[in-house]
């Protein structure tokens, strides 16, 4: 069983790309186009969204990032179409990435873990995010899930919000480490028994947040062998130089995610299915450009 960080890093080698698409459903901004085809049904157009996104970014994506919030949102037809649009991007062979951000202890964390990470259940993802707030008892069953199924997991480790500094920066009080590199420290002792010997990668991920790029330097420096989700390029503020510093040596090693800036453009004359392919084209480009040597 080939493990989802190698594949990840296949799929970005062949595809000459390190860019992650969210696929992040807000109703009142899907387009017209879609409302007009799919109809009124929830389900319909929520579905509907995540093909069309499929199709529009797979050429030029490494992965995708269903967020499920935005489809939680709406109850079980909600549900339904996050499962739905899971199941198309893993058939097409698009690795993909479950945002469900999970965490609690040992036992809801292995109910958790199997939800969405068994092979064969109805939200099954490659990867998931997860938070570590609860510490490593709490992580340790989504690690042992994901090695066991050859799967993935990112754990929140420094994230791009302007409110990250509120407890991720704060001093550990025995070291003092800030919180969010004891966070790092804790993802690398957790993934240090699944590193790959064909990429030096471990099934444990971190997120690390573009919008602070000396922390994401940082943290790249401490951790080698970890696979990240870089989420604030784009509508988030963060550019293609500020993430640069995520990847390794070789541009290895990370994918960026972009969410609004790629499904909600502004539409021009071809409309929003044409701004869509050609915002993934220029963010791939842009990205790819940027992290990887010349």
């Amino acid at each position: 069983m080939t493990p989802f960080f190698d594949r990840l890093e296949a799929a970005r080698r062949e595809r000459h790309t390190t860019l992650c698409v969210g696929i992040d459903p807000r109703l009142e901004r899907l387009p017209e186009e879609i409302r007009r085809e799919a109809g009124d049904d929830v389900e319909t157009l929520l579905t509907r969204f995540g093909y069309e996104v499929l199709d529009l970014v797979a050429a030029h994506a490494a992965c995708v990032k269903p967020q499920i919030a935005f489809f939680e949102a709406h109850g079980l037809a909600g549900l339904r179409a996050y499962a739905a649009v899971l199941a198309e991007a893993r058939r097409r062979g698009l690795p993909v990435i479950g945002d469900v951000k999970r965490g609690d202890i040992g036992s809801t964390a292995s109910a958790y873990a199997a939800a969405h990470l068994r092979p064969g259940g109805e939200f099954e993802a490659d990867a998931i995010t997860v938070n570590p707030y609860l510490g490593a008892d709490a992580l340790q069953p989504f690690v042992d899930a994901a090695v066991e199924a050859g799967k993935g997991i990112y754990v929140l480790v420094r994230t791009s919000n302007p409110g990250a500094r509120d407890l991720q920066e704060l001093h550990v009080r025995e070291d003092g480490r800030l919180f969010f590199e004891a966070t790092a420290d804790l993802v690398a002792s957790l993934g240090a028994d699944s590193i790959s010997a064909d990429t030096g990668l471990s099934a444990v991920g971190a997120v690390v947040g573009a919008t602070a790029p000396e922390a994401g330097a940082a943290l790249r420096r401490r951790l080698p062998a970890t696979p990240f989700l870089v989420p604030g390029y784009g509508a988030q503020g963060a550019t293609a130089r500020d993430v640069a510093a995520t990847h390794r040596d070789d541009g290895s090693g990370a994918v960026v995610n972009a969410s609004r800036s790629i499904t909600f453009p502004e539409a021009g004359p071809g409309g929003w299915r044409a701004a869509v392919a050609a915002a993934a084209e220029h963010a791939r480009t842009e990205l790819y450009d940027a992290s990887v040597p010349a």
